[in-house]
């Protein structure tokens, strides 16, 4: 084996143990194609997604794109890990320079090898079932920022265009929703710092998403109050157990989210994927059809829905979500569009 591809193999390893180690079911070969036909001719953009952290990837990446092709997907986010745990002497460094590594690295492989088009502005964003799909980075973790509104600048020329302000640490920037087991999540803020303030306005003035994903109720309600364009929580779900909310988020934290004009976008951890489109159908009903969409955070350490494989059963949820009474409009926007209009308010 060459040292570059030994290199690269660790680096995908690390990732999934670092993680969790649990990161999911590889991929079913015979993923059901129901409801695929609901898709056709539709924008489908993931705003937060790890292509690279399925097992069923690592071979040659051809899964992934694969994946995306069949199913129509216009564009996916790649989230580099911004504030990555220190498990391994495979990755070491800042949070900083190991973000860095993690964009280098999808820069020379994935688009180098023409595999996914990197998306800068809106025109790079490809139309429905086009050959070659999107790649927009992502940064989840505002840690690798430092507290430095600068390095909104420096992440934006490597190509970054969405930023998680906080992901598993209370930042220089804001606090999180929930430690993680065994991984102390550091002092409380109290919400959105002024540092926080300073980075969200050099964000806003480049042209870099505002993702709320993670961040406390405190930090959102900060982040909603301060910010002047539409916010994203990229992959989060309706919280079904009162004020112990973990990871996922109130009605009330919903509204604010909506009333900037942004979008709340669900991921697949429901026990069915009728049960998601149940969930789904309830939003709906309580902050509009405009203000959902879809964040499968796809690679990710959870495990999937029972039914769901990886993107190409976004079918099947369609199906269910119609046969709930969503109209070909309302599936339309929770697929894409509603994430569309979050990235034209910042990208140019």
């Amino acid at each position: 084996m060459r040292r570059r591809d030994f290199l690269r193999n660790t680096l995908k390893a690390t990732i999934g143990v670092a993680l969790g180690g649990v990161i999911g079911p590889i991929p079913h070969p015979a993923s059901a194609t129901n409801g695929k036909s609901l898709l056709d001719g539709m924008l489908i953009i993931d705003p937060h997604a790890h292509p690279d952290m399925n097992p069923e990837y690592w071979k040659d990446h051809s899964a992934s794109f694969r994946f995306m092709k069949e199913i129509g997907m216009a564009a996916s986010c790649y989230a580099a890990i911004g504030d990555f745990p220190q498990t391994s002497k495979a990755l070491v460094g800042s949070y900083f320079e190991i973000a860095i590594k993690m964009i280098d690295y999808w820069k020379n492989t994935v688009v180098q090898k023409g595999q996914v088009k990197l998306v800068l502005k809106m025109s790079d964003i490809p139309a429905p079932g086009t050959e070659i799909p999107g790649a927009i980075w992502g940064l989840e973790g505002g840690d690798a920022l430092e507290g430095r509104a600068d390095r909104v600048d420096e992440f934006y020329k490597l190509g970054v265009r969405i930023i998680q302000i906080v992901r598993v640490h209370n930042n220089e920037l804001g606090d999180i929703m929930r430690a993680l087991p065994d991984l102390d999540p550091g002092p409380y803020s109290g919400g959105l710092t002024p540092k926080g303030r300073a980075v969200i306005d050099r964000m806003q003035e480049v042209g870099v998403v505002v993702d709320v994903a993670h961040a406390s109720k405190t930090t959102l309600k900060d982040v909603v109050a301060y910010c002047k364009k539409p916010v994203l929580d990229s992959h989060t779900n309706l919280c079904v157990t009162g004020n112990n909310c973990g990871r996922t988020r109130t009605w009330e934290e919903m509204e604010w989210i909506a009333s900037t004009d942004g979008v709340v976008c669900s991921r697949p951890i429901s026990k069915t994927i009728r049960d998601w489109a149940n969930e789904l159908l309830e939003m709906k009903k309580k902050i509009g059809s405009e203000h959902i969409g879809i964040g499968t955070d796809g690679g990710g350490y959870f495990r999937p829905v029972s039914g769901y494989n990886d993107v190409r059963d976004l079918g099947k949820l369609a199906e269910a979500l119609t046969d709930g009474g969503f109209t070909r409009e309302e599936l339309a926007a929770f697929m894409g569009k509603n994430v569309y209009r979050v990235l034209g308010k910042y990208l140019s």
